[in-house]
């Protein structure tokens, strides 16, 4: 679960969550702070990591960026989204991802 929602992760596991605890329906100003480049990472079973960060961290006119990575290659990832400061489009980001790291 995420903001209350539903997070299938099968296989795939939480190695570090600061992005749960956030209120989204605060404004943007008053969550800045909290907004970094590490929020969310998940390890998958295959190896692949999703990461979820703030970019650039800290900065109002940032924003959401969700990756897929594989084989450890931070600079390619197989699966990228910049998706809107809300829990759907987040949650819509977060599956796209999982499901791209299930991939072969």
């Amino acid at each position: 679960m995420l903001f209350g929602l539903p997070l299938a992760l099968g296989g795939a596991r939480i190695t570090y969550d600061s992005l749960s605890q956030l209120d989204l329906a605060q404004p943007l100003a008053a969550i800045v702070d909290d907004l970094g480049e590490d929020l969310l990472q998940i390890c998958c079973a295959n190896g692949d990591i999703v990461d979820v960060g703030w970019y650039p961290a800290w900065n109002e006119q940032g924003g959401l960026r969700v990756v897929t990575v594989r084989g450890q290659d931070w600079e390619a990832p197989v699966f990228s989204a910049q998706p809107a400061l809300q829990p759907q489009a987040l949650l819509q980001a977060l599956h796209a991802a999982l499901a791209q790291a299930a991939q072969p």
